[in-house]
């Protein structure tokens, strides 16, 4: 047995880790509103460069908590409360975060590395970790959203840019610190949380459908409503079937064969763009439902074919990651990206309702292989068995 099997334990997410994450979602929920009706390109651009740094923080505050939170502390819940208050300071300033508010969501983004520099400078140093990566992690970059606050645009923005970049360059490069990583990530603890947070999000994406039927009280916006649900149903069924379970195991042995690399980038980067996809096909969704009697706006078009065509193009480079081999990945990825950007030329000739249809059918032509396939293979193992 490998040094990382023996002392990694069974390990779940704590209540207070939870609450984080149901604040994350609502900030996700609240910059999600610039992807209703008909939105353009500035109004994508907008959501990816606001979310993403909140994403980074959320992520960066989850593996902070699976290396240093195991037992929980009065220290801890008063961190991770700060943490909170800085994804509500940024989730205020969303509808005006690259305008006139700006200067809240920087500052909402420098407390949260002034409380990852507290965890880093205190727990981390004492697990063997170089005082200058938690200077240059997070006390600069907690520097650099403070300035960028007081800083008019476009300096502002490029100060936000060289923030992250400083960040993502020094976990590319992390030396001597991807062997004791090896060692303490707890990759169930990841699993689930990682898990629980998509979770969170679909759950967002449903409330969101069933919001706009509220707003758009008929018969046809209920029908709409129903379809975009098994929509949602079906993409999270999908996932969780399938996502899940593969990425705990997949995970473990990339621990285990100590490439850190790769649990980087499918914990920390590929699934930003899962939650993207999810958002998108969400906004879409909402859209046919105020709107069901006519075709859809280009924009809310554009979200549900390619919300659902990047959901499979992200787990297909997830599965890469994972070593799965490239032949195999292409069999269903190329179908997953395709079929969905397919409704795009349907969009201008069908109704919101008829296109919501299709994305059903679309979908449960994408999910209906593998749940087939995994149904066989469970009537083979309980025939064996017996």
């Amino acid at each position: 047995m490998s040094d990382v099997s023996r002392t990694a334990g069974s390990r779940h997410a704590n209540w207070l880790e939870l609450f984080f994450d149901l604040v994350m979602a609502a900030f996700v929920g609240q910059l999600a509103i610039g992807l209703h009706g008909d939105p353009q390109p500035v109004n994508f651009l907008t959501f990816i460069v606001l979310f993403f740094p909140a994403w980074w923080a959320w992520v960066n505050v989850m593996l902070t908590l699976n290396l240093f939170g195991e037992r929980m502390t009065g220290q801890i819940w008063l961190l991770v409360s700060i943490a909170m208050f800085g994804v509500g300071m940024m989730a205020a300033a969303s509808v005006e975060g690259l305008g006139e508010r700006a200067w809240v969501y920087a500052l909402g983004n420098s407390l949260l590395r002034l409380v990852l520099f507290y965890a880093w400078w205190s727990e981390g140093r004492r697990r063997g970790v170089p005082w200058y990566r938690p200077v240059l992690y997070c006390g600069v970059t907690a520097v650099l959203w403070g300035v960028s606050a007081a800083v008019p645009q476009p300096a502002q923005w490029w100060l936000w840019g060289t923030a992250i970049l400083l960040e993502i360059l020094l976990l590319s490069f992390l030396g001597r610190q991807a062997s004791w990583l090896r060692q303490a990530l707890n990759t169930e603890h990841l699993s689930e949380r990682v898990g629980l947070f998509v979770v969170i999000v679909f759950g967002e994406s449903v409330l969101a459908v069933f919001a706009e039927l509220s707003d758009s009280w008929s018969l046809t916006s209920g029908l709409t409503a129903l379809l975009a649900f098994a929509a949602i149903s079906l993409l999270a069924w999908a996932f969780f079937t399938y996502g899940a379970e593969t990425a705990e195991r997949s995970w473990h042995r990339l621990q285990v064969e100590g490439n850190v690399g790769a649990l980087r980038d499918t914990v920390m980067y590929l699934p930003f763009l899962v939650v993207v996809a999810v958002v998108l096909l969400s906004a879409g969704l909402g859209t046919a439902v105020a709107e069901p009697t006519h075709p859809l706006p280009t924009g809310a078009a554009i979200s549900i074919a390619c919300g659902i065509a990047l959901f499979y193009g992200t787990n297909a480079l997830i599965m890469l990651r994972y070593r799965d081999p490239l032949r195999a990945v292409l069999r269903w990825a190329i179908v997953g990206i395709a079929l969905p950007l397919g409704l795009l030329s349907l969009a201008p000739v069908v109704t919101g309702t008829e296109l919501v249809a299709g994305a059903v059918v679309v979908i449960t032509v994408l999910v209906a292989p593998a749940a087939i396939t995994r149904r066989g293979a469970g009537r083979t193992t309980v025939r064996e068995e017996r």
